[in-house]
């Protein structure tokens, strides 16, 4: 299998974190590749860094004026892909040398695999590798020796997290369909969402129990790991499931349930946490624990509770001038 292969890559205001992503994928033992960037960045910094780097005749670099957003962004990297499959890369992660020719082994198991993917490295800011990390990471999303190879149902495999954010390989022409929804439909869960809707579409997904990426840990990914859990209960809510994948929909809402009550909440939406606060996939043990408590009487009496830490705060600055 010599086909073409597009690793594409999204990039926004890191030009450093983008160089060390293009050199990963220039440095790949298949060579049948394009790389395709697309910019949203403010300025001409991660222009200027791509016009330096070698093999130019296989990067293709465009600067969207005005900025496309996250999701616009990544379908136009989808349409721009000219390879049977695609690679989608986020521009603070890299490839290991051997990610595209071992992804493409995957593609020889089954006629009817749609997408594959590996185990992802935990990396610092600096790229050392995080060795417990990663393994925690792919022991909790189910990146082990237990589910190698093609899996029974690709949406439990993006329902669980065991199909990644990027690093995967897809059918362009399945991506191209697909696409990625608008943060006004989804928000930050778009990635979340396009795992879903990928497994939805005939075929399998297929993992290859091999290191293939690093993903790394910015205040950007941990914040958004933090930020959209109500967005993810809201998308595993209304999905449509076979009835052997029930079980795992109730233990993923159970797990979302504390996290997404918190993030309605910080947004001013008491109704959306009440439901869930008092849904089966919140515990009674979590209601009637002292923080569960708080959340109860925060969302009933609001004012109240403003309030008191108000004048909470005032006591304790005037006994701090009096001392």
């Amino acid at each position: 299998m010599n086909s073409l292969i597009s690793i594409c890559i999204p990039t926004y205001q890191r030009p450093d974190l983008l160089r060390q992503a293009v050199e990963s994928c220039l440095s790949q033992t298949y060579k049948n590749i394009e790389i395709i960037i697309c910019d949203d960045s403010k300025d001409d910094s991660s222009k200027k860094i791509i016009q330096n780097l070698p093999h130019p005749e296989i990067v293709r670099y465009y600067h969207n004026y005005p900025s496309l957003g996250q999701a616009s962004n990544v379908n136009r990297l989808f349409e721009l892909a000219r390879g049977d499959r695609l690679i989608l890369l986020h521009d603070d992660d890299r490839l290991l040398p051997n990610a595209v020719q071992e992804l493409l082994k995957c593609w020889e198991l089954s006629a009817d695999i749609i997408a594959c993917f590996g185990k992802q490295y935990v990396i610092k800011m600096d790229g050392s590798i995080l060795e417990e990390a990663s393994q925690g990471l792919n022991q909790k999303y189910y990146r082990t020796e237990q589910y190698i190879g093609c899996q029974k149902f690709s949406l439990w495999s993006a329902m669980v997290g065991q199909f990644p954010n990027d690093g995967y390989m897809v059918k362009t022409s399945l991506a191209q369909n697909v696409k990625y929804r608008s943060e006004a439909f989804v928000g930050d869960a778009c990635d979340l969402d396009f795992g879903l809707r990928l497994a939805a579409q005939p075929g399998k997904f297929c993992f290859l129990n091999e290191y293939t990426a690093q993903y790394r840990l910015t205040e950007t990914s941990i914040s958004a790991s933090n930020s959209c859990a109500h967005l993810s209960y809201e998308l595993l809510t209304i999905l449509k499931l076979p009835e052997d994948l029930e079980y795992t929909r109730t233990e993923k809402l159970t797990q979302y349930s504390e996290k997404a009550i918190n993030a309605y909440l910080v947004i001013g939406d008491k109704k959306a946490a009440f439901q869930i606060y008092f849904s089966k996939y919140h515990p009674w043990s979590k209601r009637f624990s002292i923080e569960g408590i708080l959340k109860m009487t925060l969302m009933i009496f609001p004012n109240l509770i403003s309030s008191f830490l108000i004048n909470t705060v005032k006591r304790y600055r005037l006994q701090q001038r009096a001392s």
